[in-house]
């Protein structure tokens, strides 16, 4: 076999690349020393057997929490002598609201803010009689809900208490099922009911969240990162690792939980292959590659 050599870029470094001309490139190989792995953020990982969370992807919105909603009307009918808060101001539980004179014993009283939140409604404004209307309505939007569409095919391997990953815009959460109720609307569906913790703001009212359900785990006897795939010569291919040598080996593949990846052959377990940026061995082989053929 005639054996060539090459500098490769990869990822603004240089590998040295080696590669065989057998037929299918079966003897491809890169070599790369300890060092310039470590400048190109090249990591490996064993193959190891592990559960594999089995998943189904819901939709939903971000909506209140009913327990954080309250809608304050004075106790007794009366004239309000005084407005301390206005829409969007933050109040603490405790805080004075409003002072009414009450019509009765002509006393005033001070209306106090239930819970911490936010000041979303106000209906009062000085020397208007309460006569039981909403003077103020109050949210606090630090725990907030995602309601995800359930339909009724998927009714049977939804539950409650399942782990739920949330994700928008880049943000992420993992919560739980707390309940499940029909849909609100009258539409063929129900809602799976996920509690949120909104106190960074991120997830504001209304927003459309993914969720992937964890439904069942799988154990599997060989696994690797989902980041240790690559595309190679139209095959799936891990990049296995002895010494300073990164060969492609072809894996046929199984499920994935989105981080790990069962491989049902063509790997055996405790082998090494690289697990973080193993696209840079691939450019490296198709660099070579593309020398070789000229």
């Amino acid at each position: 076999l005639s054996l060539y050599s090459l500098t490769a870029i990869a990822g603004g470094k240089h590998s040295d690349v080696s590669s065989s001309d057998q037929d299918n490139h079966a003897g491809e190989v890169v070599r790369m020393s300890n060092e310039t792995a470590i400048q190109n953020g090249i990591s490996a990982t064993p193959v190891l057997a592990r559960d594999i969370a089995l998943t189904s992807t819901l939709y939903g919105r971000i909506s209140a929490d009913p327990a954080s909603l309250s809608h304050i009307r004075a106790r007794f009918d009366g004239v309000i002598k005084d407005v301390k808060v206005n829409i969007g101001d933050s109040v603490k539980k405790g805080d004075i609201l409003a002072v009414v004179e009450s019509n009765e014993s002509l006393k005033s009283y001070s209306i106090t803010s239930p819970f911490d939140g936010n000041v979303i409604a106000r209906h009062a404004n000085n020397g208007e009689l309460s006569n039981g209307q909403v003077l103020f309505s109050l949210a606090n939007y630090k725990n907030v809900w995602a309601q995800l569409t359930v339909f009724s095919q998927m009714l049977s391997s939804i539950k409650v208490g399942q782990s739920v990953e949330l994700s928008h815009a880049g943000f992420n959460q993992t919560s739980k099922i707390a309940y499940i109720t029909p849909s609100a609307d009258g539409n063929p569906h129900s809602l799976a009911n996920v509690a949120v913790d909104n106190s960074t703001g991120y997830w504001p009212l209304g927003t459309l969240v993914k969720a992937q359900v964890t439904t069942s785990t799988k154990s599997v006897s060989h696994s690797v990162p989902l980041s240790s795939v690559q595309e190679y010569e139209a095959k799936q291919v891990v990049f296995v690792v002895e010494g300073d040598e990164y060969a492609p080996r072809a894996v046929e593949l199984g499920v994935s939980d989105g981080h790990y990846i069962e491989v049902i052959s063509g790997l055996e377990a405790g082998e090494r292959v690289v697990a973080s940026n193993s696209y840079i061995i691939k450019a490296d082989l198709e660099k070579s590659e593309a020398g070789h053929d000229h």
